[in-house]
């Protein structure tokens, strides 16, 4: 039996306000979001009654020890979200925060939709802060995160999966955060302007793990398209940057397969930053090689086309060469995910937005940039004013300090 409520919405049309009437309907497990024939589909959604998420976030920011910031964090006022933690004096650590319901025992998916006409899968509580998984200084000395499970935030693993419920996280790491790690993994000793690089790192994972056998089997190709594709990828550096050629080709390729079934290998825990790799079908994907260097060159008119010649950040006049891809399944720690334009062009939609650089210290050094700017009235110099910051793959000092701040003081309002 559903409760039923009516509420009266205002809506905005042209210069007056109109009013409708939105029925909701509620079950045990929460509002109902779609009804089909003799179907309904509910949704039961952790931490609506958290009230206190900005007496948190607050209790957060004026930490002044890792102790104090995991006080605030116990209350777990945030529904979701991993957290992150370094301070000067060494310490780091990541959390697995939110709150996670604590799910019924049976054999159900609770990444999909489960049963709602029975007790059986109604939960009622979530876990606590000590049963959720946390990291604290691990051997390594580094932790990452790129939306990706916590299991793999370090190496060698902290954690053990088999310690949590199955429902906790799913167990798989994707080609971004593989990356993450790699860069991380293969450096003992990472300064300041290294770790800017490394965020801003647009090589493409994916193209480690499958350009050698796709090339080696492209090799003996007799046709001249072919041939001219295998010569631009050869040369390619693997990156998406602005003036990479052989980038477009790549992805057009990539866009065409179907992985992960196409892998030779598939990904497993025990290689978790190791695999997928490998072609199954290598003939076919020279195939698909021949398809995607007749559409380039079609588009494009040449197979080496720059990246940032198609991919673009337009906003307002604007209009600047951009770099990344989709952190998954190219493996590009730099996002930049985009839609279809003009002049087969794509337009940057979303992707890396703020981005920070922050070194703890004796005083605080940190660097920064958004790309979309700080201001969304049109008119205003700061909806564009760091554009060609992120075209340049470049930071800004964030003022930290009153000093800083005063000294960069363009206009004053007193109230």
């Amino acid at each position: 039996v559903f409760e039923t409520d009516s509420i009266a919405l205002k809506i905005k049309e042209d210069d007056s306000l109109k009013t409708e009437m939105f029925v909701v309907k509620k079950s045990i497990h929460g509002p109902v979001v779609k009804e089909e024939g003799d179907k309904a589909l509910a949704l039961k959604v952790v931490a609506l009654d958290a009230s206190q998420i900005f007496k948190e976030r607050w209790e957060m920011a004026t930490a002044t020890n890792l102790d104090e910031f995991e006080s605030s964090l116990k209350s777990l006022q945030t529904p979701m979200f991993t957290v992150m933690y370094a301070d000067k004096e060494g310490n780091i650590m990541h959390l697995f925060g939110g709150q996670t319901p604590q799910r019924p025992p049976g054999d159900y998916d609770w990444s999909g939709i489960v049963p709602g006409n029975t007790s059986a899968t109604l939960w009622n509580h979530h876990h606590p802060y000590e049963e959720l998984p946390r990291v604290l200084n691990p051997e390594s000395g580094w932790l990452q995160n790129a939306n990706d499970p916590p299991w793999t935030t370090t190496f060698p693993e902290e954690i053990d999966a088999n310690d949590f419920p199955a429902y906790m996280s799913p167990r798989e790491m994707g080609f971004r955060a593989q990356r993450s790690a790699r860069m991380l993994d293969e450096d003992e000793s990472i300064t300041f302007n290294e770790l800017v690089e490394y965020k801003f790192s647009t090589r493409m994972e994916l193209a480690d793990r499958l350009l050698d056998d796709l090339l080696d089997a492209a090799s003996t190709a007799r046709d001249q398209e072919l041939k001219n594709a295998v010569r631009v990828l050869k040369n390619w550096d693997r990156t998406a940057d602005n003036a990479s050629r052989g980038s477009v080709l790549f992805k057009t390729w990539v866009d065409d397969m179907n992985f992960p079934d196409d892998f030779a290998l598939q990904w497993n825990e025990r290689s978790p930053t190791q695999l997928p790799e490998g072609l199954k079908d290598p003939t076919m994907a020279v195939h698909r090689l021949f398809g995607a260097a007749k559409e380039v060159k079609e588009k494009f008119g040449r197979l080496d086309v720059f990246w940032g010649e198609v991919f673009r950040l337009k906003r307002d006049s604007i209009d600047l060469p951009a770099n990344g891809a989709p952190g998954d399944p190219y493996g590009v720690f730099r996002t930049s995910y985009y839609r279809p334009d003009d002049n087969n062009q794509q337009s940057l939609i979303a992707g890396d937005t703020y981005v920070a650089i922050i070194e703890f210290g004796d005083s605080i050094r940190a660097e920064g940039v958004m790309g979309y700017g700080n201001f969304s009235q049109p008119g205003s110099p700061h909806r564009t004013d760091q554009l060609q910051l992120y075209s340049d793959k470049k930071l800004r000092p964030i003022l930290f300090y009153r000093h800083n701040v005063e000294a960069h003081v363009v206009e004053t309002t007193t109230f």
